[in-house]
């Protein structure tokens, strides 16, 4: 059973962000409703996510739904240990803040997360404020730590965030540059008490709806559409291919909220590496 674990901390969205540190997620529900897992850490929370019908054969794209999730993750047979590297390039959205209520949406690649509870990944996030935007980008290996906020970003600067584990010396290396004002975050890891080895199960390419400690979703913000580029995979065996690549089955995820459709993912370009969600509802 597909899943994976992220809440917010904090009372609120806003006294998480004056503390530097946002965690994304919500409970993602699809086809059917599925019962929550166990409990997790009271700080962290924790939320589900499960396939609407069984992976497709290898070199297929099966469509999945998911309560908080949009967009592709490629995964393999054996559930275990199949992928090294997954890398992305976007230009952050600009959001519409249309009301003072808090509202916040992620953009990041990662290892983990569809198959079980755990997730390496990083990326940026665009949130609204009491009617604000903001945008930074963060890093997360759950369910250890929490998300942490870097550096401030703007919306429409280019975004490229990787996620690459290394076997010498078994360290995670989380990147991601804003290479339109030249800053970097960099966060080498190794993988930490919790997240049961890293199994490094499957690689994705998300826009993420958030969610609160209430259990429910923030709104998700009007982000337009997000594109992603220059795609790219690698798994155990150091074959990188693009999200198309036949070392590897496709999930092609759309985010369905009590019957609402809220984010769309596009097909993939021909060349396998290029794709778009969009904003359909708060």
């Amino acid at each position: 059973m597909p899943r994976r674990c992220r809440r917010l901390t904090g009372s609120t969205l806003a006294v998480a962000a004056s503390l530097g540190v946002t965690l994304l997620a919500s409970a993602p529900v699809t086809a059917q409703a599925v019962p929550p897992a166990a409990s997790a850490p009271a700080a962290l929370g924790q939320h589900l996510v499960q396939a609407a019908h069984p992976v497709g054969a290898a070199s297929s794209v099966t469509d999945y739904t998911s309560n908080n999730w949009d967009g592709y993750f490629a995964t393999a047979p054996s559930h275990h240990r199949d992928f090294t590297a997954v890398s992305a390039t976007w230009t952050q959205a600009a959001v519409k803040c249309t009301s003072t209520k808090a509202a916040s949406a992620g953009f990041w690649v990662g290892l983990d997360g569809w198959w079980n509870d755990e997730v390496e990944q990083g990326g940026s996030e665009a949130r609204c404020l009491n009617g604000v935007p903001h945008y930074n980008v963060w890093w997360e290996m759950f369910p250890f730590n929490s998300i942490q906020d870097s550096f401030a970003i703007h919306a429409g600067d280019t975004i490229h965030a990787s996620v690459t584990y290394h076997h010498t010396s078994k360290m995670f290396d989380i990147v991601v540059q804003d290479r339109t004002s030249g800053q970097t975050l960099t966060k080498d890891t190794r993988c930490q008490p919790g997240q049961h080895g890293c199994p490094r199960s499957s690689a994705e390419i998300i826009s993420e709806d958030i969610g609160h400690t209430g259990g429910g979703l923030f709104p998700l913000p009007d982000y337009g559409t997000e594109a992603y580029t220059t795609a790219s995979v690698t798994n155990t065996h150091g074959h990188t291919g693009t999200l198309s690549s036949s070392a590897w089955q496709l999930g092609h995820v759309t985010e369905v909220t009590d019957g609402v459709t809220k984010q769309t993912t596009s097909a993939l370009a021909q060349n396998g590496t290029s794709f778009t969600t969009t904003w359909k509802h708060q």
